[in-house]
């Protein structure tokens, strides 16, 4: 994911470090990459690596932000990174102003080789809003089923080839879901016809608090897409019920799956 700095007072330049694949299995150097900076007498302010999946087109790299006294200093550093084992290419970016510096290279985001949208919490707040109070019921249902083809989607893709085994599948869809920015779940029970979901943090129903009559739409359709590839079933034989949620007071969202028959709205 692309970064912004923010330093007042400061000048947070931006490194883009490009190394061949080889560097993938070397050792020290993010070490070397770290020490150029020590020696220059600089605080680094942000550091991040980028290896892409195998079989996923994509530069290896080391994202660096800096707060340096001019664009000489940037220059002399970016002679020393050119030095370094692997390193087939350096740039910098200088703040785009006062005290505000932005990585210029992580574009498009990804997640595991897919495109990923970035959206803040005070859109999904804007869209909860403007969906619920607007639309209504068939708001909620025209998200759920959207989500639900999405995680299916997700599952075949994804899934289906690195979860081996019943913990594989629990780990990943508890991983992706942190890692997504959805919030931290945890699955409580999962057998072939039964499944329990906790969600604690959930962005969605955070943003649904003061709605009167809103519920978990978004998050339940893509844990049941996902839901109905590891059951190998389809829409109409997931029933999914929000038996407790943030946005009506609980500490939780609990979301309950059964693998009988179902009418979604959509």
């Amino acid at each position: 994911m692309g970064r912004l700095v923010v330093v007042e007072g400061g000048n947070p330049f931006f490194f883009n470090v490009v190394l061949s694949r080889e560097a993938i299995r070397a050792v020290g150097i993010i070490e070397e990459v770290a020490k150029v900076f020590r020696e220059e007498n600089v605080p680094i302010l942000l550091f991040k690596a980028n290896v892409p999946p195998r079989g996923v087109e994509g530069e290896v790299r080391i994202i660096v932000s800096a707060d340096l006294r001019d664009e000489k200093h940037a220059e002399r550093i970016v002679q020393k990174l050119r030095r370094i084992r692997y390193v087939s290419r350096v740039e910098y970016a200088k703040p785009i102003m006062p005290g505000v510096g932005v990585d210029a290279w992580s574009h498009p985001q990804m997640l595991h080789g897919d495109r990923a949208l970035v959206l803040s919490e005070i859109y999904m707040r804007e869209i909860m809003a403007f969906g619920w109070k607007g639309i209504g019921p068939g708001f909620a249902g025209l998200m759920y089923r959207a989500f639900f083809e999405a995680g299916r989607k997700m599952y075949d893709e994804l899934y289906a080839k690195l979860a081996k085994t019943r913990e594989d599948f629990i780990k990943l869809a508890e991983a992706r879901a942190r890692l997504l920015g959805w919030g931290v779940l945890e699955v409580v029970e999962l057998t072939e016809d039964k499944a329990v979901f906790r969600i604690y943090d959930n962005i969605e129903c955070m943003s649904l608090k003061g709605i009167e009559g809103a519920e978990n739409s978004m998050l339940r359709g893509l844990i049941a897409g996902v839901l109905s590839g590891y059951w190998k079933t389809d829409v109409y034989h997931i029933k999914p019920a929000e038996t407790k949620c943030i946005a009506r007071g609980d500490p939780y969202c609990q979301l309950e799956c059964r693998r009988e028959k179902y009418e979604p709205l959509v």
